[in-house]
């Protein structure tokens, strides 16, 4: 029987994803005086979708290290990648100051699932590769922080996604086992981790996702939502037929 629904959030109950890529994609940008373009980082971000802040900043720094040396002169790696970091960071954080902006950006179908699920008692967990002061800005933004009964981080644990770690410190926190939980996620990082943990996972793919959550072939095709208004319908026919 299902009693949890662990449920991502960016790119899951929020589209951020797309956010987040674009403030990647500026600070390299300018770190490169445009010698790498928006564009360009748009491309490859699919790949780095539902990793930690510093894995994406690894997997971008790979992508285009020759470019931000060119620019960024003998600087070591270590410094180069603090750069994008903090750059990227203060992006960020204009867009999040835009409420309208992140509003248009909301996920009306998976927040209705969060809401049904909360009707229905089941419990709800948040867990996330943000860090705790971004995720907990995001969910009073939603509207859903009182609708959660554990919010978990990239600052809860040592290993992020696609380790298990996450769910599985969320599963032994709420004393369940993983067959008793079922994960809401949109990237295959986190389709990993899900599965990893021994749960069963629900993928809601988007813009970014949709292409390499289909091709990895973790997941039959029942546990994939491209049409997000079926969502919910297809999440309480599996938590039904698990009862």
């Amino acid at each position: 029987m299902i009693k949890a629904l662990i449920f991502d959030l960016d790119g899951t109950l929020i589209q951020t994803e797309v956010l987040k890529a674009t403030s990647y994609a500026q600070a390299i940008q300018q770190l490169t005086d445009h010698n790498v373009l928006e564009q360009q980082v748009m491309d490859v971000f699919g790949k780095f979708v539902g990793l930690s802040r510093e894995k994406v900043v690894d997997g971008l720094y790979g992508e285009f290290s020759s470019e931000l040396k060119l620019h960024l002169g003998s600087q070591d790696s270590v410094n180069v990648k603090e750069e994008i970091i903090n750059k990227r960071l203060s992006i960020y954080d204009e867009i999040l100051k835009d409420a309208v902006l992140l509003s248009r950006h909301f996920c009306p179908f998976t927040l209705e699932l969060l809401h049904k699920a909360h009707s229905e008692k089941l419990q709800i967990v948040l867990a996330t590769m943000s860090h705790l002061p971004q995720a907990t800005r995001m969910t009073a933004i939603l509207g859903i922080a009182d609708k959660l009964n554990l919010i978990l981080t990239r600052d809860d644990v040592i290993k992020g996604k696609p380790d298990p770690e996450i769910y599985l410190k969320a599963k032994n926190l709420l004393q369940l086992d993983s067959d008793e939980c079922l994960v809401i996620e949109d990237s295959v990082n986190g389709i990993k981790a899900g599965l990893k943990a021994g749960m069963q996972v629900f993928a809601v793919t988007n813009d970014v996702t949709r292409r390499s959550v289909h091709a990895c072939n973790l997941l039959e095709d029942a546990y994939i939502v491209d049409t997000l208004e079926d969502l919910s319908s297809r999440v309480f026919g599996f938590i039904r037929a698990k009862s």
